[in-house]
């Protein structure tokens, strides 16, 4: 399976921190060292994207999970 470099880093930093909430800045700055509000619309692209590679039902994930308003958690 292909992952962009933005997929790979996004995997990385909240793979690196199971259970963990990991804020939407944060994860920006560490995957692509921007805090940019256009950056963040990107980032939820990408974990759009990464669900679709990665989630059994990307509709319902298990894995990747988004806390509205917060950022971005990896549950294994």
């Amino acid at each position: 399976m292909h992952l962009t470099a933005t997929e790979w880093g996004i995997v990385e930093v909240l793979a690196g921190s199971p259970g963990k909430l990991i804020s939407q800045r944060r994860l920006l700055a560490q995957v692509q060292g921007s805090h940019s509000l256009k950056e963040a619309h990107h980032l939820r692209a990408c974990l759009a994207s990464l669900r679709r590679k990665l989630e059994t039902d990307p509709s319902r994930p298990r894995h990747l999970l988004t806390e509205p308003g917060m950022g971005y958690r990896f549950q294994p």
